[in-house]
């Protein structure tokens, strides 16, 4: 395989460099060395790109926080999914106050050695703004139920994270649409304004935009009802593109937009299909 020819890159990490873009091709980026471009702080190693996620490599043989900062702060600028790594080789030393503060900054570390290039911190999407309910203050089921989606945004997989929660409250809206027919205070109407004769195995198949359907034509809705239809109708489109729609730009950004808020819609529906609210 040809170099890339680095003019950044001392010559005792040139074979680092080599290996870390060859890494990055095997994953499914398309690499590019040493861009140019006034807009970065300064000039990159690489420019991997795998839509929608670009990521800037810097190599280095010794670990400076003030240009991971630079780099952080240029991350959060940006409006697309912008990751930054410092790529290094296994005998750079970084203490664990190191991580922690690189990890804070959303910057991730990948090494290598003699075996390969293996990620050490992983890299946030700077980009997206997502603040999510403080953890230790949900109820104890929610915890139970959105404790993996929360290890998927802390892994900045927040497009999964958001998908599962999505089928976590389809799951449980149905457990209660389920429930309050079978107990007979709930009267689902159709366009005609009669009574729909809901079985479980009917609404076990509806998708979460058939449940907000479901819930917006209840008779009578109690205020757990009005929640969970106001809920499930709000965030059905961006889930519709989440899931099927992720390579379009336009569903990419409404939902970059829009995934912190129904973060906490989906967590007002939890509560309201477990009478927790």
């Amino acid at each position: 395989m040809a170099g890339h020819g680095f003019l950044t890159v001392p010559e005792e990490l040139l074979e680092h460099a080599e290996a870390v873009a060859s890494w990055y091709a095997d994953n499914g980026y398309s690499v590019k060395a040493e861009p140019a471009d006034p807009a970065y702080p300064y000039t990159p190693t690489l420019r991997c790109r795998r839509p929608p996620t670009r990521v800037f490599v810097e190599v280095t043989g010794k670990l400076s926080l003030e240009r991971a900062e630079e780099w952080s702060r240029f991350g959060r600028s940006c409006t697309t999914d912008t990751r930054i790594v410092l790529a290094m080789p296994d005998s750079v030393l970084r203490s664990n106050e190191d991580d922690a503060r690189l990890q804070k900054m959303g910057v991730g570390v990948c090494v290598s050695d003699k075996h390969g290039v293996r990620e050490a911190l992983v890299a946030r999407d700077l980009a997206v703004n997502v603040e999510l309910p403080v953890r230790g203050s949900l109820p104890k089921k929610l915890k139970r139920l959105l404790g993996p989606v929360y290890e998927q945004f802390d892994r900045s997989q927040w497009r999964e994270g958001f998908e599962d929660a999505c089928q976590v409250l389809q799951i449980e809206s149905a457990k209660y649409l389920r429930k309050g027919i079978a107990d007979g205070r709930i009267t689902v109407l159709n366009k005609a304004g009669r009574r729909r004769a809901l079985t479980n195995q009917t609404i076990d198949r509806m998708s979460l935009g058939r449940l907000a359907i479901a819930f917006s034509n209840i008779q009578t809705p109690n205020h757990p009802d009005t929640v969970l239809a106001q809920v499930l109708s709000r965030i059905n489109k961006d889930r519709i593109g989440a899931a099927h729609q992720k390579r379009t730009p336009a569903a990419e950004a409404r939902l970059r937009k829009n995934v912190g808020q129904h973060m906490y819609r989906v967590v007002s529906g939890l509560k309201a299909a477990l009478n927790l609210a």
